[in-house]
């Protein structure tokens, strides 16, 4: 349970993060920060997945 926590925690502050430096910053940054928002996003939802289950990874 406290890895799924960790993991939705930490998903959820590169998601908020990374949503940040693609709104408001310029190019080269701003296509990291989608890339950082999608994986933080991916990452919390594997968390939700392992709260919900202790048999999915």
């Amino acid at each position: 349970m406290l890895l799924a926590l960790v993991l939705i925690a930490i998903g959820l502050v590169a998601t908020v993060y990374g949503a940040r430096l693609a709104s408001e910053r310029r190019r080269p940054v701003d296509l990291a920060g989608a890339l950082l928002a999608a994986a933080g996003l991916a990452l919390a939802l594997l968390g939700v997945g392992r709260l919900l289950s202790e048999r999915f990874f």
